[in-house]
């Protein structure tokens, strides 16, 4: 495959390259423990440290998506692997929203962007063990964003809420407001919606099989 049409340069003289988007994957699940250890600090500038670790970490998923796609790199590996690694992330991004503030982010709306997110790798590697591919959905991946960006801005909240210059406002309009909280809850109802629709767009799938262990 040649990336630049007018060049030279072809992607199967170097098959090396088509290992980068894995790489990137791993690379994100590596900068997840190192957001969360970052951010539980009581520092300012270890948070900030933290949110640029995030950022990073959370434009690699765009990066591993991308060049898999330029460099037509898919693997039943990296079809895995990126999935789970944003749910990784994001996991422990929202995590660590409960543990500094349980009030404003409640476990439970933790868990039940969790056991969504469980519930459909459990979906997916029962249909890989049956030798099917479960069908994704716009909206599947329109649900990662929406929680990258959320998190980013919770996280940079909770951030700047440590600057005396920006205390007052942070404080005033995305905490005691409450716009925080509501958004989580946006973004937890978002995310079930996502997973009932997985669970209906792949119905099929786990139809057939129920059939035939009935039929047997």
């Amino acid at each position: 495959m040649t990336i630049f049409p007018n060049s030279s340069f072809n992607t199967t003289d170097y098959p090396a390259l088509k290992r980068i988007p894995n790489l990137l994957t791993l690379i994100r699940i590596m900068l997840a423990p190192v957001f969360l250890i970052l951010f539980l600090q009581e520092d300012w500038m270890m948070r900030l440290a933290a949110v640029l670790v995030f950022t990073v970490a959370a434009i690699t998923d765009y990066l591993d998506g991308y060049l898999a796609r330029v460099l037509q790199a898919h693997s039943a590996f990296g079809n895995f692997m990126d999935p789970l690694a944003d749910k990784v992330l994001t996991f422990l991004g929202f995590a660590s929203l409960s543990v500094l503030n349980a009030e404003l982010f409640p476990w439970w709306v933790f868990a039940f962007i969790v056991g969504r997110d469980v519930f459909v790798t459990y979906m997916r590697t029962l249909a890989n063990k049956r030798g099917k591919a479960m069908a994704t959905s716009y909206t599947a991946k329109l649900k990662t964003a929406i929680q990258l960006i959320f998190l980013y801005v919770a996280l940079l909240s909770f951030t700047l809420l440590m600057l005396p210059a920006t205390q007052a406002f942070f404080q005033g309009w995305f905490f005691d407001s409450g716009l925080l909280t509501w958004l989580y809850y946006g973004v937890m109802l978002f995310t079930v919606y996502t997973g009932f629709q997985y669970i209906y767009n792949n119905r099929e799938i786990f139809k057939s099989k129920s059939k035939s262990t009935r039929s047997a």
